[in-house]
């Protein structure tokens, strides 16, 4: 009886520690989310004012963006883009792809839509 208790608080310990994990990795993507997120939303507004690069003022904020991201390899290209007194709308699409990674890493990837999940090839007899 003693070794099925232990077992069980083995399973338990490790199920704890899993989802201990899980939460610290999500909660790694949250806050770089949220500020590209916001980022994205002033950038907009100064696109839409007519702005045509980055100002020097976001320097602050797209550096803390690098910093949580850290060093990604198949974004090689767009964290380069991740600068100031760059295009805006360069800036945005490097942040809309370096946000979309880190959705795949959160979720896994997105399901093609395209792709029916049903075999329409089977007719009725009715």
């Amino acid at each position: 009886m003693t070794g099925l208790l232990a077992q069980t608080n083995a399973y338990i310990r490790d199920a704890e520690r899993q989802s201990k994990d899980l939460k610290a990795r999500q909660d790694q993507v949250r806050r770089p989310v949220q500020l590209i997120d916001q980022l994205l939303q002033e950038l907009e507004e100064l696109n839409l004012k007519g702005f045509k690069r980055v100002p020097m003022a976001y320097e602050p904020r797209l550096e803390e963006i690098l910093r949580l991201v850290g060093p990604v390899r198949s974004l090689a290209d767009d964290l380069a883009n991740i600068k100031v007194k760059v295009g805006i709308s360069k800036l945005m699409d490097a942040l809309f792809a370096v946000e979309e990674a880190l959705f795949t890493e959160r979720h896994g990837p997105a399901v093609d839509v395209d792709v029916p999940s049903y075999d329409n090839t089977l007719y009725s007899a009715a």
